[in-house]
C-alpha cells in the first residue's frame, strides 16, 4: 500500500431486513434526468471488480460479499513461504515476525488464504510472488541497519530452481525458490482451473517504493532493467508450471510510478528509454518490454496490467471525495490536488492507461489491486458506488479494495448483495447518462440470464438537498411494472429499502433520493 490507511477498523455493515418508510421530500429545484439507452448492446462487466484485499480487517469477509480477493501488500514482499516469516519493512520497525503465519509449515499463509476464500465462496484468488531479492529468514523481531541483506536475518530469493522441486523445502539452506513455491501451490490446491486453485500471480508489490518500504533489502531505487528482467523470468516460470494462470504486474503504487517508475533527477535511465522509444510514460515502456519478451518466449508473460490508485483529492474533504472518481473517467475534470494542477495531460486516467495497453500490448487486461477513496461516512459509499460503476464502464478486469470500513463495504454490497439475499447488479452494462455528474452519477445494467430486471446504481452528491430523478428507459421493449430503491444515507452504513421512493409511469421511473445518498434502483417486469 502507498500509505498506511487509518480507516481499517470501522463500522460493521448490516443490511436492512425490512423497508424503511421514506418521507424525505426532495427540493423541487434539485431535479435530474437520467437517460438509459436500452437499444444498445450490453457491454459485459467483469465479475471480479467487486474485490477486497485479504490483509487488514479480518472481519471483512463477513461484512462484504466479494467476488475476488488478493493476498498482497508490503508484507508479502519479504514473505518466506518455507517458514511463513515476513517483514513489515518501514511500515513497522522493519520487523520480521509471524504476522503472516504462526507456524513453520511450508505455505501455511497461502493455505489460510485459499481456505478463507473458498469458505466464503470468492471465485478469484490472486497471490503475490517475491521478486525483491531476499525474504525474512526468521521471526525474531526488528532488523537493524547493521543486519541489512545479505545477513543471517534474510534468505536469498532465487526465481528459478533449475532442479527437481520438493514439497518439503530445506528451511536452513539460506535460499528460497519461487518456482518451487508456485509448484507447491499447484500440487497442494490444483492449478488455476481447479476449484481451490490460485487464478492469478502478482509480480511482487509496488516496486517503485522498494527502496522506501524495504531499505534493509533494497536500499537503491529499482531500475527498469531490473524490474523487467525479474518480471520476465518469474512469469516464464509460472507459465511453465501453470499455463492457465494469469500474470499481474507491475503493481505500481500510484500516478508518479505510472509516469516514471522510481526514477529521480540523479538517474537518466528513464529519460534515455523514453527518448529512444518515444514513450509517453513508464506504463508504455513496461507494456512494450513485456510484449517483446512474450514474443521471444512464445507465451504471453503479462496477462493483466496491475496498478494501484489512492485518490489525492479524496483526502482533502468529503466534498472533494464525492467528486474524486471523475478524475478516472471524465475528460477535462480538474480535481482539487496536484493531479488537477500539474497532470491534466493524463486525465481521464483510466482512458490514458487503456490507450497505453491498446498501443503497446493489446489484449492485456487492467486491474486496480489496491484502491481506497477514504472516508468514514456516506461520502465513502458515494465514492465507492461511483468508482465501481466507473470500473465496469472502463472495462476493468479486477479491482480489490485495500482496507475498508462499513461505509466502503456498503458500496460493494450495493452491487453484489443489495437485498442481503444475493441479489446483484447486472452483468451487461448499458449506456446511462445524467444531466450533471457533479450532482448525480448513474450506471445501468441488465442481466444476461434474466432481461426482466434492470439495475441502476445512483448517487446524490448534494449534502443538503434530496433529489428528484426521472429515469428515462429509452427503447424499452419490456414492460416494467415494479421499482424498488435500496439506499445508504444519513448516519448509518446500512443498506435500507426505501418504501415509496420510486414510481413507474410508462417508460419512465421517478425516483426520490435523500440528500447524500448512494442507491441501487431495481426495476422489474412481472
Amino acid at each position: 500500500m502507498y500509505r498506511i490507511m487509518t480507516m481499517l477498523l470501522a463500522l460493521v455493515l448490516t443490511a436492512a431486513s425490512a423497508a424503511v418508510p421514506f418521507t424525505h421530500a426532495a427540493a423541487e429545484e434539485n431535479t435530474m434526468n437520467i437517460t438509459i439507452d436500452l437499444t444498445a448492446e450490453g457491454k459485459p462487466i467483469s465479475p471480479y471488480i467487486y474485490g477486497i484485499n485479504q490483509y487488514g480487517n479480518q472481519n471483512k469477509y463477513k461484512q462484504v460479499k466479494a467476488t475476488a480477493v488478493r493476498q498482497g501488500g508490503n508484507r508479502t514482499t519479504a514473505y518466506n513461504w518455507e517458514n511463513n516469516a515476513s517483514n513489515a519493512g518501514a511500515d513497522w520497525n522493519h520487523s520480521s515476525d509471524s504476522n503472516m503465519g504462526n507456524n513453520d509449515t511450508p505455505g501455511a499463509a497461502v493455505t489460510t488464504f485459499v481456505n478463507e476464500a473458498n469458505f466464503h465462496k470468492i471465485p478469484y484468488r490472486l497471490t503475490t510472488l517475491q521478486l525483491l531479492g531476499y525474504v525474512a529468514a526468521d521471526k525474531d523481531g526488528n532488523v537493524t541497519e547493521a543486519e541489512a541483506a545479505p545477513s543471517a536475518r534474510w534468505n536469498e530469493v532465487v526465481l528459478t530452481k533449475n532442479a527437481p522441486f520438493t514439497l518439503i523445502p530445506d528451511a536452513n539452506d539460506g535460499v528460497v525458490y519461487m518456482d518451487e513455491y508456485v509448484n507447491f501451490i499447484v500440487q497442494t490446491f490444483g492449478d488455476s482451473s481447479s476449484p481451490r486453485g490460485i487464478q492469478g500471480y502478482s509480480l511482487d508489490n509496488e516496486p517503485a517504493l522498494w527502496h522506501h518500504t524495504h531499505p534493509r533489502i533494497h536500499p537503491d531505487r529499482v531500475t527498469v532493467e531490473e524490474l523487467v528482467a525479474k518480471s520476465v523470468e518469474m512469469a516464464r516460470a509460472v507459465k511453465a508450471i501453470d499455463p492457465g494462470a494469469e500474470i499481474f504486474g507491475p503493481a505500481l503504487f500510484g500516478y508518479t510510478a505510472y509516469n516514471r517508475l522510481a526514477d529521480d533527477d540523479s538517474s537518466n535511465e528513464w529519460e534515455l528509454l523514453q527518448a529512444e522509444n518515444g514513450y509517453h510514460w513508464f506504463l508504455d515502456c513496461y507494456l512494450d518490454m513485456m510484449r517483446q519478451a512474450s514474443e521471444e518466449s512464445g507465451v504471453r508473460l503479462l496477462d493483466v496490467l496491475d496498478i494501484h490508485y489512492y485518490s489525492e483529492s479524496a483526502r482533502v474533504s468529503a466534498r472533494d471525495r464525492v467528486q474524486s472518481v471523475r478524475t478516472l473517467y471524465e475528460p477535462g475534470f480538474r480535481e482539487n490536488s496536484w493531479i488537477g494542477q500539474w497532470c491534466m495531460e493524463n486525465v481521464p486516467i483510466l482512458k490514458t492507461v487503456q490507450a497505453s495497453i491498446d498501443k503497446y500490448y493489446p489484449g492485456t487486461k487492467l486491474a486496480i489491486t489496491e484502491y481506497n477513496f477514504g472516508g468514514e461516512d456516506v461520502s465513502a459509499t458515494i465514492a465507492m458506488t461511483e468508482a465501481l460503476g466507473c470500473f465496469a464502464d472502463a472495462g476493468v478486469y479486477l479491482a480489490t479494495l485495500w482496507g475498508g470500513n462499513g461505509y466502503q463495504f456498503a458500496g460493494i454490497n450495493l452491487y453484489t448483495n443489495y437485498d442481503k439475499k444475493g441479489a446483484a447488479f447486472g452483468d451487461l452494462l448499458v449506456p446511462a447518462k445524467t444531466d450533471d455528474v457533479s450532482l448525480c452519477s448513474a450506471y445501468a445494467a441488465l442481466s444476461s440470464t434474466d432481461d426482466s430486471v434492470l439495475t441502476i446504481s445512483m448517487t446524490n452528491k448534494s449534502e443538503t438537498d434530496g433529489l428528484n430523478a426521472v429515469i428515462h428507459l429509452n427503447g424499452a421493449e419490456t414492460q416494467y411494472t415494479t421499482a424498488a430503491v435500496y439506499a445508504v444515507y444519513g448516519d448509518s452504513s446500512r443498506i435500507q429499502l426505501l418504501d415509496g421512493a420510486a414510481v413507474i409511469e410508462g417508460n419512465a421511473v421517478k425516483v426520490t433520493l435523500p440528500a447524500y445518498c448512494a442507491a441501487m434502483v431495481v426495476i422489474k417486469a412481472e
